[in-house]
């Protein structure tokens, strides 16, 4: 009876983080579409999420928790102390003025070795779409897909089919996808109901192998990337979903060239990790074709166990700005973040950010209210997407951006396991800069007067890192 009472409690604590949460790194996603006037009512032209999804995942991460305390309590009790951690010398830090406060490790040049790449962005969500069932089709060893958010919709659907279809051509396909996503997703409601999706036709594939990554402690694997015959990787914030596709503004790149290598370990890891066998050696087709002339050079940065190379990138190259600094994202509510490009204002730095109040997370959309009226405020420009943008990304002083999965809030900086790069090169940077930073700000409102306070702002200002 003690044990039950002590679970059941766990179990309150967790769903109430877990359903509060904006799920999972922001791709929960609840229907409409009202006036800007009042950001909580944007939901990003996503229909509802079920009761049952939502009961089944918290039901999934209290399971894979319990399973991870009993098989591994050392790591499940490093898991919650570090992230416990973390929250209370956030807490600390926000008590501070910009620019003061406790020291944090961070640079510019976080990450992994300094690597050559030829990076061709993808600069909205048909071309991110079209890129990777391009990939799929011209596949001829190996397909490696690890990705976060994938329907059963059309937009789905049309995925698994391009999959199936290369796997009876004799590609081997390893897919790797998150439970947590997967249970969430508004086009997978049918999975609740013991009905087959396009996941079960997947595994029915004897050259697709499937491993459905569990979510313990509500730690999902947010990451989106797929490894192409070792040769060319796929990657950004795309999720496959019909209104990803449909009504979301995406950003993606493909990465060639001398990178891609530390993709597919980054992938081969995972697999073995989550008791995946080892793939067959690499058959000569892995070695056709060839990329082009690098046109950048990049640094792997990444979120996961022991590992925060991506926050202390990012929180780096903000500190290090001399001249401007451009940044779009619709989950923007890391309080360090909103901090540091407070005190880049202070001294001068350009600082613009496009959000949206449109998007797909009812609490977000808050929160984004919340930084923009923080930045406006600084005297930083803010611009408000007129939809739903799901851009990740950063630049600064035309000489770094910042591209991958990773959100500016605390679930990607501290808590999920993400992937992104930090890619140097003036042409590329200052493609980027025009294409998508400037585009964006040209399409969307520029903010002239605060937003209305959400009326719950202080219950939010103090549940920042428990969502």
């Amino acid at each position: 009876m003690v044990r039950e009472t002590r679970w059941a409690a766990v179990a309150a604590v967790l769903t109430a983080s877990a359903l509060a949460a904006t799920a999972l790194g922001g791709e929960l996603a609840e229907g409409g579409r009202p006036a800007v006037a009042d950001p909580s009512r944007h939901h990003g032209g996503h229909p509802t999420v079920g009761r049952g999804q939502k009961a089944l995942l918290v039901q999934d991460g209290l399971r894979a928790t319990a399973s991870l305390m009993l098989h591994r309590p050392v790591l499940a009790s490093s898991m919650a102390l570090v992230r416990l951690g973390e929250r209370m010398a956030v807490t600390a830090a926000r008590a501070f003025p910009p620019g003061m406060g406790p020291l944090f490790h961070q640079s510019p040049e976080a990450g992994g070795p300094c690597t050559p790449a030829r990076i061709t962005p993808l600069y909205d969500s048909a071309s991110a779409y079209e890129a990777l069932i391009s990939l799929i089709a011209s596949a001829q060893g190996r397909i490696d897909l690890m990705i976060f958010g994938w329907d059963d919709d059309e937009a789905g659907r049309s995925v698994a089919d391009a999959l199936i279809a290369r796997a009876r051509a004799g590609v081997l396909v390893r897919l790797i996808v998150d439970r947590g996503g997967y249970v969430i997703g508004v086009g997978n409601l049918r999975v609740t109901r013991g009905i087959p999706t396009y996941l079960d036709r997947l595994r029915a594939e004897p050259n697709v192998h499937v491993i459905e990554t569990p979510d313990p402690f509500f730690r999902y694997d947010h990451r989106k990337v797929a490894v192409i015959d070792d040769r060319v990787v796929w990657s950004g914030g795309m999720i496959l979903t019909r209104a990803s596709l449909r009504d979301w503004h995406n950003f993606a790149f493909l990465a060639e060239g001398p990178i891609v290598p530390q993709y597919a370990e980054l992938f081969a890891s995972s697999w073995r990790s989550q008791g995946g066998c080892a793939a067959p050696s690499r058959p000569e087709a892995f070695a056709a074709g060839g990329a082009g002339a690098p046109n950048a050079e990049v640094r792997m940065v990444r979120t996961d166990l022991g590992e925060r190379s991506l926050k202390e990138a990012v929180y780096g190259a903000v500190d290090a700005a001399k001249h401007h600094i451009y940044l779009e994202n619709p989950y923007f509510s890391d309080p360090i973040l909103v901090k540091k490009l407070v005190a880049a204002r202070g001294r001068g730095v350009d600082v613009r950010a496009v959000l949206t109040v449109r998007g797909d997370v009812r609490v977000m959309n808050k929160y984004s209210a919340m930084t923009a009226n923080r930045l406006l405020k600084a005297g930083a420009r803010v611009y408000l997407y007129p939809g739903m943008t799901h851009v990740k990304a950063m630049s600064v002083d035309g000489a770094l951006a910042y591209i991958g999965s990773g959100n500016f809030d605390d679930l990607s900086m501290r808590n999920n396991r993400e992937v992104a790069l930090t890619v140097r090169g003036p042409e590329i940077v200052r493609e980027i800069d025009e294409n998508l930073f400037l585009r964006d700000m040209a399409a969307s409102e520029s903010l002239l007067a605060p937003l209305p306070s959400p009326p719950d702002r202080l219950f939010l200002e103090a549940t920042i890192l428990w969502y």
